[in-house]
């Protein structure tokens, strides 16, 4: 899979480093598609050729999942084979030698600052393990977006707070009936789709947890709070564009999409159309 250079601190770039402690970011490998939050940074890791990698460990903790191709990692006395779009937990600091099958490999990494889990008591698991497959799936929903450039900071947040819930501690437990603080949630999406919203404040508001509130709305409306968030947004620029009197780089901004590019992106992947070809359509009815 091929990963075009996109969001924040985009491009394409090989960081080779020597053997020890690799910072925030840096990875062996081609370092493509990177889109980073004040909460986690997102890219793609990739290898064209078979390769054993000196011993090393990550400054900080990350979630990580095979796309294509095999390796094999030997961490705390063993040795784990993964197979394509299995995903594995890495705490921070934990060290372990990485072998790439011969044909090459390319990951989807998502690293995890610190500060942010801290300040939310979110406390994760201390050793290095493959995950279950609800993981993957979390993870291929943010790598499906990533690859269409379609990726939003809510959803990349949201995503993460979920991942974080499979391996955190009492912090997610499934309620029983509808909750008040999810319609409440719902509330706050329809009413300030054009705002900056985050999970975190949104789930500060209705008083829970950011992890819990993320696995709640997920397992509830099957969606995660920025995938609903990104139709509101869409939904609310189609009745922009219909009305008229306002450019699409207006549309977009009260909307509440960051840039028109982005914008463009989401507006046609949800809709089948650029914002421009649905604009015609009023005069074609």
């Amino acid at each position: 899979m091929q990963l075009r250079p996109e969001g924040r601190g985009g491009g394409s770039r090989t960081r080779e480093v020597s053997a020890g402690r690799l910072e925030a970011g840096s990875y062996y490998g081609s370092v493509r598609g990177v889109f980073a939050t004040p909460l986690a940074r997102v890219c793609c890791v990739s290898h064209d050729r078979g390769r054993a990698l000196p011993e090393h460990d990550h400054a900080l903790a990350y979630f990580c999942m095979l796309l294509e191709g095999s390796y094999t990692e030997s961490v705390a006395g063993r040795s784990i084979d993964y197979a394509p779009f299995q995903a594995s937990f890495h705490p921070a600091c934990m060290p372990h030698r990485d072998a790439v099958g011969a044909r090459g490999a390319c990951f989807l990494c998502v690293e995890l600052e610190a500060a942010p889990l801290e300040e939310a008591g979110v406390r994760l698991r201390a050793d290095a393990a493959p995950l279950a497959g609800d993981v993957s799936m979390s993870l291929l929903r943010v790598h499906r977006a990533l690859a269409r450039r379609t990726l939003s900071d809510l959803e990349l947040e949201g995503a993460v707070w979920d991942l974080c819930g499979a391996l955190g501690r009492g912090l997610s437990n499934a309620e029983r009936g509808t909750p008040a603080w999810l319609g409440r949630v719902l509330e706050i999406v329809e009413e300030e789709h054009g705002e900056a919203l985050t999970v975190a404040s949104i789930a500060r508001r209705v008083g829970v947890h950011p992890v819990h509130a993320s696995r709640e709305f997920r397992r509830r409306y099957r969606q995660t709070i920025g995938e609903y968030l990104n139709k509101v947004r869409i939904r609310s620029a189609c009745a922009r564009i219909s009305r008229g009197g306002e450019s699409l780089a207006q549309v977009a901004h009260a909307s509440g999409f960051a840039d028109h590019a982005h914008f463009c992106r989401v507006f046609k992947s949800a809709v089948g159309c650029t914002p421009s070809e649905f604009a015609l359509l009023r005069y074609s009815m």
